[in-house]
């Protein structure tokens, strides 16, 4: 069993009911693009590209790559018809201002999967997780740590004039 394809099945499995109707996807904090891959094999129609501050150098026939500076998104306004972020805002410096660009470039809707803080003592917990998680790829992943609470993020979300549909 390959467990990183098994893994982004599960993610494509979450993520797919809510890109009905989208053509184009941005694939935000992409990595090495398995999820990517995993989202086109179940929608060939889908044109997904795939941005983030590390280049995997994976290219996956029929989906694009570009590597970014970790602040502006290189596409225009209203760019894609959906953007998708999962488990990525915590390795940013500034989760509200990523957010801001991922909105900024998604027309229609903005799918984020992130851990969510319940108090004080969940945030070391997550922040070993996310180390061990990451630690051993080869690939040097950036570990802010910037872990929030749901209120927090229900906030910033408000505030670039958002809707949340579901939790």
């Amino acid at each position: 069993m390959d467990v990183k394809r098994e893994n982004a099945r599960r993610k494509v499995s979450v993520l797919e009911p809510f890109l009905d109707g989208m053509h184009t996807v941005l694939d935000f904090g992409c990595g090495d693009l398995q999820m990517a891959k995993e989202l086109r094999a179940c929608n060939k129609k889908l044109s997904i590209t795939g941005v983030d501050v590390v280049d995997f150098g994976v290219r996956p026939k029929g989906i694009s790559f570009r590597q970014f500076d970790g602040k502006t998104i290189p596409f225009t306004d209203k760019a894609f018809d959906a953007a998708i972020v999962y488990h990525v805002f915590h390795h940013t410096n500034d989760p509200a201002a990523v957010l801001g660009e991922v909105s900024r470039v998604a027309k229609k809707r903005v799918l984020f999967v992130e851990p969510v803080a319940r108090g004080w003592w969940d945030t070391p917990g997550m922040m070993a997780a996310d180390w061990l998680f990451n630690a051993w790829k080869g690939e040097r992943i950036p570990m802010a740590y910037q872990f929030h609470s749901r209120d927090w993020w229900e906030r910033e979300i408000k505030a670039r004039g958002m809707k949340i549909t579901t939790i």
